[in-house]
């Protein structure tokens, strides 16, 4: 069985760092951490959750609220902070949205915190009460309860830079697929959208799809359907990149050349979008940093209550590949 103290004497580290990075202390650099913690899984490195319960008075569990299992990038979002959570001796438990509430579902589970992705409005209302009974709570994403501990991703700023792209390189009837209505208007990526084409003086158009579990062959029937009623984009730019691959195959379905024809945008940077004859253009969520800085913050809620509200604010990065290169 391997120990921390190996894992120490191989990196030529002190123990005590070896313990705080595994543990998820934000003292720890991230440069150190991400050291410790790929040491750890090389060696086979195997925490005992019970004993560390013991010893601190806890459950060892860290509740996961995620809004749906659809997404790639909530999966992605999950197995980062699974992987932080199992390396800290800590169980990881999963519950997404749609079917109840969030304090019903989790009334019997004694966990020791909770961490929640994109959150809607009913959902942050549910964190704040967790968090006032002193249960520390981490929102995190692009939508975030901001009188709690959070670490957001400011997708606003990462869709202006990507309609930047797209209205500086020409394009002009750019549609944006999404399942977000005009009710949910505050949502950043549609926000953003809109308020890009109304300075440019350009018309919002939108490709309304449904959630499903069928998300990518949905939207691929989806897509053809539409351009058959109302012709072809020269733009589209997708909330998703689960999304962006099912049009991108809908498009192929009708011989329609990307980005010949019509230039495509995704949002998320899962890696199956590098893996087609014309990689497509997404908006990458920073995952690793993100999931990273709200386990600190967790640790840090768990160590000393008391302390003042954390925040953070990460930045995407826009990655312009093939798919949305425009062509004469």
């Amino acid at each position: 069985m391997v120990t921390q103290a190996q894992i120490a004497k191989k990196l030529g580290v002190s123990r005590q760092l070896v313990t705080f990075a595994l543990a998820g202390y934000p003292q720890v650099s991230r440069q150190s951490s991400e050291r410790i913690l790929a040491a750890a899984l090389e060696m086979g490195y195997r925490p005992n959750p019970h004993a560390r319960a013991l010893r601190r008075n806890r459950t060892g569990i860290i509740a996961l609220w995620v809004p749906d299992r659809i997404s790639t990038h909530y999966a992605h979002v999950a197995r980062e902070l699974g992987l932080r959570a199992k390396l800290a001796g800590h169980e990881l438990i999963i519950s997404e949205g749609g079917v109840g509430d969030m304090s019903r579902r989790w009334s019997h589970v004694p966990f020791d915190g909770i961490c929640a992705v994109d959150t809607s409005k009913s959902v942050q209302r549910e964190l704040e009460a967790f968090a006032k009974k002193s249960i520390p709570v981490v929102s995190l994403g692009a939508s975030c309860a901001k009188s709690v501990d959070h670490v957001e991703v400011d997708l606003g700023s990462g869709t202006k830079a990507l309609m930047a792209h797209l209205i500086g390189s020409g394009f002009r009837r750019i549609a944006h697929a999404t399942f977000v209505r005009k009710s949910l208007s505050h949502e950043s990526r549609r926000l953003a959208y809109v308020g890009a084409m109304k300075a440019a003086e350009l018309r919002p158009e939108f490709i309304y799809y449904p959630l499903t579990q069928q998300q990518r062959p949905v939207t691929r029937q989806l897509i053809r359907k539409y351009i058959g009623d109302h012709g072809r984009p020269e733009a589209i730019f997708c909330h998703s990149d689960d999304v962006a691959l099912g049009i991108y195959r809908g498009l192929c379905d009708l011989n329609i050349r990307v980005p010949e024809d019509i230039a495509l945008v995704g949002c998320d940077g899962i890696e199956d979008t590098e893996y087609l004859e014309r990689p497509i253009t997404t908006l990458v969520q920073p995952v690793a940093a993100m999931c990273a800085m709200a386990w600190q913050f967790l640790q840090q809620r768990l160590e000393d209550p008391g302390i003042p509200p954390q925040r953070a604010v990460l930045q995407p990065t826009l990655d312009l590949r093939e798919s949305s290169r425009r062509t004469v």
